[in-house]
């Protein structure tokens, strides 16, 4: 099994950082970079929504990262101190009418459904706990 974890402050700068762990994790684990850049877009629509909206007013607050990787299966852990919000239970997007038009949110969040074999959330305490996983193939 490997295993790494990153904690990041909730500022947007901090992404990156984020992103080359998940480039290096994966090389080192012979994951396809095909899976890595999609874990990448689902991490970077799920932090991004975090900072931007889980903590009142810009307060400060940390977020975990954890990457495991095991006979097969990618799992890519995001527990955060922000307030409570549990993606799945967003709908689907409204893709009526045109760009210009409709209603801006929800595309990210079913980028991330469609992306992932799995996703699991709990509210634990004060933390969210969001799972995201990827069966590799063969």
């Amino acid at each position: 099994m490997s295993r790494v974890e990153m904690r990041i402050k909730n500022r947007m700068e901090d992404l990156p950082v984020i992103v080359s762990m998940v480039e290096r994790f994966c090389a080192q684990s012979r994951i396809p970079s095909a899976i890595a850049n999609d874990l990448n877009l689902c991490l970077d629509e799920i932090l991004c929504n975090i900072i931007s909206y889980g903590y009142p007013e810009q307060g400060a607050g940390t977020i975990a990262v954890r990457l495991n990787y095991s006979q097969g299966r990618l799992e890519a852990e995001i527990h955060d101190d922000g307030a409570a919000f549990d993606p799945l239970q967003a709908g689907p997007p409204d893709m009526s009418g045109s760009v210009q038009t409709r209603k801006i949110g929800g595309i990210g969040i079913h980028f991330v459904k469609e992306l992932m074999d799995d996703i699991v959330y709990r509210r634990v305490g004060d933390e969210n706990q969001l799972l995201l996983i990827k069966n590799i193939p063969g």
